[in-house]
């Protein structure tokens, strides 16, 4: 707990798409920092969020305009067009966001962020660049809806660099969306470190070289 709040980071990747460690080693180091807990969002797929207990099941899902993340009280089939996948979170009482939704080299939905009605907006990526966290921060403002801070984890040493001081009773996953719902937190970017951008860096060229190994020995 901090101060009566969780801290709590809701935008991490784990092996189960293009995040470097395991979901064990990502929750393991994120309480080992002072997080009291995550949410797992891997792309396209729930499974990262199924193989640890205490984590906020999530999933960044790849729509025809850009990624949005949805959170929700249990793993469950989504839709990846937008206007089907919002009725979706409707019915399943999760909650969505577009993350770094102004960062076009990143799969950010733009102007959508208008066009349809989310539950809250990404106005703080570690990963992404000031001028579009400082978008992402007007557009929330505009809408009246929640802004959440997010690290987008996807190595370890990322983990801490953004998080949401969330008033919820407990790390039940519904007690936690209900809270976002209403609003009751304050969003941190805190930025990341050198150690972790050239992790990242790191990481890149592993992931790299995987795909490629031909064009890594020329």
């Amino acid at each position: 707990m901090s101060q009566g709040a969780l801290k709590l980071d809701l935008h991490v990747h784990t092996i189960y798409s293009d995040g470097r460690e395991s979901p064990e080693v990502m929750l393991r180091t994120a309480k080992a920092i002072g997080l009291d807990g995550i949410a797992i969002t891997d792309h396209d797929t729930f499974q990262g969020s199924t193989k640890v207990v205490g984590v906020i099941p999530g999933i960044e899902v790849t729509t025809q305009y850009g990624h949005v993340v949805v959170l929700c009280e249990r793993p469950t089939m989504l839709p990846n067009t937008l206007p089907d996948l919002l009725d979706k979170v409707k019915d399943e009482n999760c909650f969505s966001f577009p993350s770094h939704p102004f960062d076009n080299l990143r799969a950010g939905i733009g102007g959508m962020v208008y066009q349809f009605r989310f539950d809250g907006i990404e106005v703080y990526n570690s990963k992404a660049p000031k001028w579009a966290n400082d978008r992402a921060l007007r557009a929330a403002e505009e809408l009246k809806l929640p802004g959440l801070a997010n690290s987008d984890s996807h190595v370890k040493s990322a983990l801490g660099s953004a998080f949401n001081l969330i008033h919820a009773n407990s790390l039940n996953p519904e007690e936690v969306l209900e809270a976002l719902r209403k609003g009751r937190l304050t969003s941190v970017g805190k930025g990341m470190g050198i150690k972790a951008k050239l992790e990242i860096v790191q990481w890149y060229i592993e992931r790299k070289v995987a795909r490629h190994p031909s064009r890594a020995l020329r």
